[in-house]
C-alpha cells in the first residue's frame, strides 16, 4: 500500500523547474518615485521658510540653517566654529545649562546642533504638542547663548579629549590629512571641522562668541520644517520667534573657492599611526560640481563604483581579494567644486596589494560603465531617494542640506529625474573628470610594518608626512 501511494504522489508531483544559475536574474523596475517639493516662504526679515506638511503622526521635524560653518574659522582659530556651536545649548536665555539640559529633557526634545564646512544645522525633533515650547527653546539658543567661562572650560576639555581619541584612528587622521592635502593649506576647507589639539587648546571664550556672532551676521539664514504643522500657524510662530534677527543689516557668508588641483610631483603621502592593526586608504580626485549638467551622471558613476554592496570595488576588494570588510566610493559636488573619493580599511599585511587593485579600479574607472551597471545605479538612487524620505527628520535634513548649499528646494526631485534619464554616454563623459592623475592618495597605519611592502610596490612615490599640522 505504501508503495502505491508513493507511486501516486510522484506521478502527480509536478516536474521541478530547472534554474539556470550560469546568468543573474533580470533587475527589476524599481517603482516610480518623486520626492516631494517644500512649499517656499519668507519671513518679513528675509529668512527663507520651506514647509512639508506630513499629518499624520504628531511629530515635527525643523532645521535652521545658518551660513558660515568651519570654513568660517580663521588661521590658528581652527575649531571656533564647532565649538561656538556646541556652547548654543549650554545655556541660553533664562536657563543655565542645565536648567536647559533639564527643559530640554520635559518636554521630550531632541535639540542639538551640527556643524559643517559650510554651515551650522541647528535641529529640533518634537511632538506637535510641544512643538511651539521648543522652537521658543530654539530661538534662545540662536539668539541668546550664555557663553560662560566655565561651561566653555567644560566644552572644550571634552572636546580636546575627543581630539586626542581621534588622533589614535587611522580612518580620521586619514580623512584630515586628505583634506589638507587635496584642497591646499591655505583653502577654508582644508582644516577638521572639530579643529586640532593646538587650535582648540589655544581658543578662547571670546574667540567662540565672536565666531557664533559673526555667522549669524550672514544672510541666507532659513528654515526647514517637515511634519504635523499648518502652514499658516507655523509661519506666523516663527514669525513671532525669529523677529529678532535683523536680515536687513547682514551680509553674504564669504564664498568658498574651488581647490586648485596640486601641481606637487609627490601625490600619495604615509601617516604613521604605530600600533594600529588596520591600515586606511583614501583617495580623492576632481569631479563635476553641483551644478555641472554632469552632476548627476558622475553619482551615478560613483554607485557603480563603489555605491552598494555589489559595486566593482567591493566585488574585488572584499569578495574576490578578502582584502576588507567593505570599501566605498562617494561623490559629492557643490557649487563651486566637486570631488569623487574612494577609502576602505584592510588589514597590515594587504595593505600594499590592497593599493594596487585600489589604484587599479580607479585607473579602470575611466574605461567607462556599462549598461547593466547604469539600470542597477538608477534603481539604486532611487531605492536610496525612497529611504531618505521615511521619517520627518530624515526628510528635515535632507532639505536643510540643501538649502545650506545655496540649492533650489525642488533639487532632490530635479537630480532623480535627472538620474533616471542619464545615459551611459553621460555617465562615461562625468568619469572622464576624474582622474588619477589629479588624485591625492593617503595611506594611515603602522608604518613600521607596512612601509616595507609599500615601497616595494611603489618605489619613491610616498612621502610622510604629519597627522596634523
Amino acid at each position: 500500500m505504501n508503495f502505491l501511494l508513493l507511486a501516486f504522489a510522484c506521478a502527480h508531483t509536478p516536474e521541478t523547474p530547472v534554474i539556470d544559475l550560469s546568468t543573474p536574474p533580470p533587475v527589476a523596475k524599481v517603482p516610480g518615485f518623486t520626492p516631494p517639493i517644500p512649499t517656499e516662504h519668507t519671513l518679513e526679515n528675509g529668512i527663507s521658510v520651506w514647509i512639508i506638511e506630513r499629518p499624520g503622526l504628531p511629530l515635527v521635524s525643523l532645521r535652521v540653517v545658518v551660513p558660515g560653518g568651519s570654513a568660517h574659522d580663521g588661521a590658528g582659530a581652527w575649531g571656533a566654529a564647532s565649538l561656538a556651536d556646541e556652547m548654543l545649548s549650554q545655556g541660553a536665555g533664562e536657563r543655565d545649562a542645565n536648567e536647559f539640559a533639564r527643559e530640554v529633557e520635559r518636554l521630550a526634545l531632541s535639540l542639538g546642533a551640527q556643524t559643517t564646512g559650510t554651515a551650522t544645522v541647528i535641529s529640533l525633533d518634537s511632538q506637535t504638542k510641544t512643538l511651539t515650547s521648543g522652537i521658543e527653546l530654539l530661538a534662545d539658543m540662536v539668539f541668546q547663548p550664555h557663553f560662560d567661562e566655565p561651561d566653555f572650560a567644560r566644552v572644550r576639555d571634552l572636546r580636546i579629549g575627543q581630539l586626542k581619541e581621534a588622533n589614535d584612528d587611522a580612518t580620521t587622521v586619514a580623512g584630515w590629512v586628505i583634506d589638507q592635502r587635496y584642497f591646499g593649506s591655505d583653502h577654508p576647507l582644508s582644516h577638521p571641522v572639530e579643529g586640532t589639539l593646538a587650535s582648540v587648546q589655544s581658543l578662547t571664550l571670546s574667540d567662540v562668541s565672536a565666531s557664533w556672532q559673526s555667522r549669524l551676521g550672514h544672510s541666507g539664514l532659513s528654515i526647514v520644517v517637515a511634519g504635523d504643522v499648518k502652514t499658516d500657524t507655523i509661519l506666523a510662530t516663527l514669525e513671532a520667534k525669529f523677529a529678532n534677527w535683523d536680515g536687513s543689516a547682514s551680509s553674504p557668508a564669504p564664498a568658498i573657492p574651488a581647490p586648485v588641483v596640486q601641481a606637487d610631483e609627490k601625490r600619495m603621502f604615509f601617516v604613521h599611526k604605530p600600533g594600529t592593526s588596520q591600515t586606511s586608504l583614501q583617495v580623492m580626485m576632481p569631479a563635476p560640481t553641483a551644478i555641472d549638467p554632469l552632476a548627476e551622471a558622475a553619482e551615478l558613476g560613483a554607485i557603480v563604483l563603489g555605491g552598494t554592496f555589489t559595486s566593482r570595488l567591493n566585488r574585488k576588494l572584499r569578495e574576490e581579494k578578502g582584502y576588507t570588510y567593505g570599501a566605498r566610493a562617494r561623490y559629492s559636488g557643490k557649487k563651486s567644486y566637486g570631488v569623487l573619493s574612494a577609502r576602505t580599511n584592510v588589514q597590515n599585511e594587504v595593505a600594499a596589494p590592497a593599493l594596487v587593485d585600489l589604484r587599479a579600479l580607479l585607473t579602470d574607472y575611466a574605461n567607462g560603465i556599462d549598461a547593466d551597471e547604469l539600470r542597477k545605479a538608477q534603481g539604486a538612487w532611487q531605492t536610496r531617494s525612497v529611504a531618505s524620505m521615511e521619517s520627518r527628520s530624515s526628510i528635515a535634513g535632507n532639505y536643510a542640506a540643501l538649502a545650506a548649499a545655496s540649492l533650489p528646494a525642488s533639487t532632490l526631485a530635479d537630480e532623480l529625474l535627472s538620474a533616471t534619464r542619464a545615459t551611459v554616454d553621460d555617465v562615461n563623459t562625468a568619469i572622464l573628470r576624474s582622474k588619477m592623475e589629479d588624485a591625492i592618495i593617503v595611506v594611515a597605519g603602522d608604518l613600521d610594518v607596512i612601509r616595507p611592502a609599500l615601497e616595494d610596490a611603489f618605489p619613491n612615490a610616498g612621502v610622510v608626512v604629519e597627522a596634523t599640522p
